[in-house]
């Protein structure tokens, strides 16, 4: 043990005494008093005895001998008080000294950090004590415990940034493999996922040079560790700037890294990101793809380069490609489920991106898929010819839809009739109810439409389905969308013109299906024409013909046999050649009509795109169209309502009027005839209550024989008028309706108007007209001038005979002369009061007689605002994002190419 440690572990004293000492104080005593009686420097001694009194937990003894060190020993003595303070307790006392120490040797510094690091521990002063054990590492990080007393307390401490820093530094400063594996389980565990890949890279160097095996190891523990995370791409940078610098080669098997690029560039094209985030870093990662790849992979690897290179042929110099093109003709290079799999997973992205279902091209990639069935195409003549021929094989299944764009027939126990398009898939159990649903033979299909018929037919033997599309041959037929069917066909069938056997319109057809099918084989069908007489005649035709066809088609056979009407031999001979080209299926031929169907699925979900986006900014321009014609049709009706309010309200106060001025002409007239009552045997002294009782039965008789029943009248008119208005307004607003509705193209708008009103109107004239009742009038009983006067004559001056016929004249004068406007007036108010309060409702109820067509409008209105809102909003989208619907497609186009690539190095393998 070297001197420092002795200090370290306090056992100093044993330099100064005999190890076979029982009493080391007595021994140290001895010692100490000799010095002292020679004068000598008693320090160290005094540093021994405190180590002892340590050891024997006599702290305070300890103490006082180490504060009486003044040689060189006093920094240890200092340190050794400060051990004493912490072992009593007394860890503020502690870390003041500690910290006040001031040491030359690195030993005691390093001592000092690590008694500060326990210290602030047991205090729990958790960033003191990190900052103390970083300083220990980055100054004595080869003192001993120092780096495992850090990761221990990191791990503690869930601190992994500081753990892995710790790792990575000792794993380059040592070399060693312990830390190596270390970093790795860090790594492994997830500790890793937020730091910068750069900091591993001196690491990753020098396990590069020292250890493949570690080097492999942790690349795929930061590969896993970073997929998917924020950093992923930093990291992919970061590999390929290794891959580069380090010139990462063949000369080692490497068993994790090829999978590792294989799995990182699957995931980086499924469509997650950006192309433009792709094209910094796929290129390179796909050249040490290639370079690392095993025998299993290579052909992959390299395809996926060649077709990364057509997309973005400026990511790789002309080298690289070659070698690729190189590795992939060297490779073993296989065709299997890839394309089916690429196709089911567009088909669902596609539906996420609410582009359709797409039903149709599920179904062909399903069919040709199915290797078991073999599909024979029913070409040449006119389509009426080729149907006439199936009904021949079929029977009237044939007509099942004539003019479908696509028909297939095959043959099963049970009868059944699907319907085929891209957004619909619908299967009928019988010909009948197809076509009851369908509307008949002669019912039009729109050009994605395929119809697939399967029913007991004798003559199509199992395993062949017969295929017609309907517009063959031309430019327009590669346009059209039954031309995504095409691929279906494994063999064709040729129909012959039996007066002109392969004219030069049949030439120029056989030419166009060889073109777009080379590898499909062509039979020949001749009907027998007027110039062949007996079976020899049409077999010497027929091998002339067949001869003729030789030169384009090669392996081309010609039989005999009518269209409409073939005998038994001929039948047999046709169903002889089915059985025949049904053992003839190619795998590759088929891979190749998927990959073929997925390139026209990728272009059709782009025009499908371009479709969208147009028919969305011509939805938004009509909707915001419409929007204005509601707008308009709202104030329009609101015009309407404002001008039959006035209208009806005005015709009604018309009515009061007339009535109005009626009884104030009637009453006064009614009034004066009181005269009549007024006679010279009259009781002058109570003549006036007479006549006032007696008028107001003549008011009470008036208004109810003649007043009300003319107003009742006059009402009734008023209400069959107003309903002519509102008749008149019902019609205006269903022709509204019908109107929008048919802009619409559906039954959104029914603006019928409550014409309940009506009826509570009915209800409330005839209540009002029958029950109006008039208080009784005062009216010669009022305390006007010539009323008191009369009464008061009529009392002193009634008893005498003599003056009777001058009070009857003077009562005949004054009932003549007298105003009764104010009485008129009174009976018209008491009379007209309660229409006055129902004049006063009827703009609220005329409103409630439009309220529900303007409700209608208005929430068609607010419901179109909507839709417009959330159109613009998806408009605005596409225009400013179309990376987000274009890129997959660039993406699932490259994979396509991929797959083609290896589908074409397979086909060619299995040629050669």
């Amino acid at each position: 043990m070297g001197f420092e440690q002795q200090l370290v572990h306090k056992t100093f004293y044993e330099t100064l005494i005999d190890t076979g000492e029982r009493d080391t104080v007595y021994a140290l005593g001895d010692i100490f008093f000799a010095a002292y009686r020679d004068g000598a420097d008693l320090s160290s001694i005094r540093f021994a005895q405190g180590e002892v009194y340590f050891h024997r937990r006599d702290y305070e003894t300890a103490i006082f001998k180490w504060e009486n060190v003044h040689n060189d020993l006093r920094p240890w003595a200092q340190k050794n008080i400060a051990d004493s303070y912490y072992e009593l307790g007394q860890l503020q006392s502690a870390e003041e000294l500690y910290r006040s120490i001031e040491a030359e040797s690195e030993t005691l510094q390093a001592e000092i950090i690590l008694r500060l690091f326990s210290l602030y521990r047991e205090l729990g002063e958790r960033e003191k004590a990190d900052e103390m054990i970083k300083r220990g590492v980055a100054l004595y990080p080869d003192y001993p415990n120092m780096t495992e007393w850090a990761r221990a307390f990191f791990e503690e401490q869930g601190d992994w940034e500081s753990a892995i820093e710790l790792a990575l530094g000792e794993a380059v400063r040592t070399s060693a493999r312990r830390w190596a594996d270390i970093l790795t389980g860090y790594v492994e565990q997830g500790h890793a996922r937020v730091m910068a890949p750069a900091r591993f890279s001196r690491c990753l160097t020098l396990l590069y040079e020292t250890d493949r095996v570690k080097f492999e190891r942790l690349v795929q523990a930061l590969w896993n560790g970073y997929q998917d995370g924020d950093v992923y791409f930093s990291w992919l940078a970061e590999w390929n700037r290794l891959y580069d610098e380090l010139a990462i080669g063949r000369d080692y098997e490497w068993k994790r890294i090829p999978s590792l690029l294989a799995e990182a560039y699957a995931g980086l094209v499924k469509g997650r990101y950006r192309v433009k985030e792709l094209v910094e870093v796929v290129p390179p990662l796909l050249k040490s793809w290639v370079n690392l790849a095993g025998e299993s992979g290579r052909a992959e690897a390299a395809a996926a380069l060649l077709a990364w290179s057509e997309k973005f042929p400026d990511s790789f110099d002309d080298e690289t490609v070659k070698n690729a093109a190189k590795q992939l003709v060297r490779a073993d290079a296989k065709s299997g489920e890839a394309g089916v799999a690429l196709f089911e997973e567009i088909a669902d992205w596609a539906e996420v991106q609410r582009a359709g279902s797409h039903f149709r091209f599920r179904w062909l990639v399903r069919q040709l898929s199915d290797l078991r069935l073999h599909r024979v195409l029913i070409a040449g003549a006119s389509r009426n010819e080729r149907l006439a021929f199936l009904r021949t094989v079929v029977g009237e299944a044939a007509l099942v839809a004539p003019s479908a764009p696509v028909l297939v027939w095959k043959s099963g126990d049970e009868t059944e009739v699907t319907k085929i398009s891209d957004e619909q898939f619908t299967v009928f159990a019988s010909l009948d109810e197809f076509q009851q649903t369908s509307g008949g033979r002669g019912s039009r299909f729109p050009d994605d439409t395929v119809i697939e018929c399967t029913a007991p037919f004798p003559l199509v033997p199992q395993e062949v389905a017969f295929l017609d599309i309907g517009p063959l041959g031309g430019r327009a037929f590669s346009d059209h969308e039954a031309f995504a069917s095409f691929p279906l066909a494994d063999s064709i069938l040729f129909l012959l013109n039996g007066d002109d056997p392969f004219s030069s319109v049949d030439e120029q057809l056989v030419l166009q299906l060889c073109e777009r099918a080379p590898h499909v084989p062509i039979h020949f069908l001749l009907p027998p024409g007027d110039g062949m007489i007996d079976e020899q005649e049409a077999a010497r035709i027929a091998q002339d013909i067949e001869a003729h066809i030789r030169t384009i088609v090669p392996e081309a056979n010609v039989i005999v046999y009518s269209p409409h009407a073939p005998s038994r031999r001929q039948q047999q001979e046709l169903v002889g050649l089915l059985g025949e080209v049904r053992q003839h299926r190619s795998s590759v031929r088929r891979e190749e009509a998927i990959l073929a169907t997925i390139r026209r699925f990728i272009a059709h979900l782009f025009r499908q795109r371009a479709e969208a986006e147009s028919r969305l900014a011509e939805s938004v321009v009509w909707k915001k169209e419409m929007a204005a014609k509601l707008n308009g049709a709202i104030h329009q009706l609101g015009d309407q309502q404002e001008e039959k309010t006035a209208k009806i309200v005005k015709a009604f106060r018309a009515v009061l009027e007339e009535t109005r001025t009626a009884v104030a002409a009637a009453i006064p007239d009614i009034l004066r005839k009181a005269t009549d009552f007024v006679r010279e045997d009259s009781d002058f002294s109570r003549l006036h209550l007479e006549l006032n009782d007696s008028v107001n039965e003549q008011l009470r008789a008036y208004v109810d024989e003649e007043v009300l029943p003319n107003l009742h009248r006059a009402m009734n008119d008023w209400i069959a008028a107003t309903e002519e208005e509102f008749h008149e307004c019902q019609a205006f607003l269903h022709e509204m309706s019908e109107g929008f509705n048919a802009m619409f193209g559906e039954e959104r708008l029914a603006l019928e108007c409550d014409f309940r009103i009506l009826t509570d109107w009915r209800r409330d004239i005839d209540r009002l007209a029958g029950g109006t009742q008039i208080d009784k009038l005062n009216v010669f009983l009022r305390r006007t001038p010539g009323q008191l006067l009369l009464k008061g004559a009529g009392k002193l001056l009634g008893a005498f005979a003599q003056n009777k016929a001058m009070l009857a004249q003077k009562y005949k004068q004054f009932i003549q002369t007298q105003d009764y406007a104010d009485v008129a007036e009174t009976v018209i108010g008491q009379l007209l009061l309660p229409f006055e309060w129902f004049a006063k409702s009827l703009e609220r109820d005329i409103a409630q007689f439009f309220q529900p067509p303007l409700a209608v409008l208005t929430e068609t209105l607010e419901r179109l605002e909507l839709e417009i809102a959330a159109q613009e909003g998806e408009l605005k989208q596409m225009r400013t994002n179309p990376e987000a619907y274009r890129d997959p497609l660039v993406l699932f186009g490259i994979r396509l190419r991929q797959c083609e690539q290896l589908a074409q190095a397979a086909s060619t393998a299995v040629q050669v």
